[in-house]
């Protein structure tokens, strides 16, 4: 019993491995979750690729106070 519990663990450590390693590949590709699929243009903007204060002296807005 010990055996097949052994070689269970260690299977699944090994497909974690061999899943991370793939996940680290260029063959891991993900959809852009920012764009449409259809037009290429972004759908709404991305909430970490500008601070607020960047947000808002681009867009004109005001801080709140």
């Amino acid at each position: 019993m010990a055996t097949v519990i052994s070689t269970i663990v260690v299977v699944a450590v090994l497909a974690f491995v061999f899943y991370v390693a793939f996940e680290l590949t260029p063959f891991a590709t993900h959809g852009d979750t920012y764009r449409d699929r259809v037009s290429g243009k972004r759908r709404f903007e991305s909430p970490h690729l500008e601070t607020r204060d960047e947000f808002e002296h681009r867009t004109g807005a005001e801080a709140p106070s």
